[in-house]
């Protein structure tokens, strides 16, 4: 279990950790939108992210999955990195579905895994959405492939919005790693 962070007052403590991931970049055309697989680019992305994210996250104790081939892949990546002690996938986080509902159910989590790191592997305009649903007065951002966003949800609070972050921003941070994931494929 990760340490608990105080955030605020000193009697606000973080009941658990929502992480928000739109999916790695993905082939423009399948016959089905549902079926379009990470481009090689994607896979470069979501592994940075994840070398990145590591360091900030020893492990995920829930990870909710679209069910689109494109957001396996990414966990997919993202797991030759992290542990996820609970992976399942999710109907619920496709693109066009309900953000308030998504959000309802992730939030249903928090009893089980209180204090703890939930990632959510879903699509535009859902993730966008999803965090202003979490986060009140929040408008939906903009998030890039690969883009993950932190909210942490205190004890009788709503989520707070910590940060969105992308491979483009990452990229010169971490230039030889991303150059060398690259000629790796």
């Amino acid at each position: 279990m990760p340490a608990v962070e105080k955030v605020g007052s000193p009697e606000s403590e973080v009941y658990m950790n929502i992480f928000v991931m739109r999916h790695g970049q993905a082939a423009p055309e399948v016959s089905e939108d549902a079926l379009r697989p990470l481009t090689k680019q994607g896979r470069n992305e979501v592994s940075l992210m994840a070398r990145w994210l590591a360091p900030q996250v020893a492990q995920f104790d829930l990870v909710l999955v679209s069910p689109y081939v494109r957001a396996q892949q990414t966990w997919q990546q993202l797991s030759k990195v992290f542990i996820g002690l609970q992976v399942e996938t999710c109907d619920l986080i496709t693109p066009t579905c309900d953000a308030d509902i998504a959000a309802s159910l992730i939030l249903a989590y928090g009893d089980k895994f209180s204090n703890g790191n939930i990632l959510v592997i879903s699509h535009m305009p859902l993730v966008g959405y999803l965090v202003e649903s979490l986060c009140a007065g929040m408008m939906a951002p903009i998030f890039v492939t690969s883009g993950i966003a932190k909210i942490t949800v205190n004890e009788g609070a709503g989520g707070i919005f910590a940060w969105l972050e992308g491979p483009h921003n990452i990229q010169a941070l971490h230039k030889p790693t991303f150059q060398a994931l690259r000629q790796l494929g």
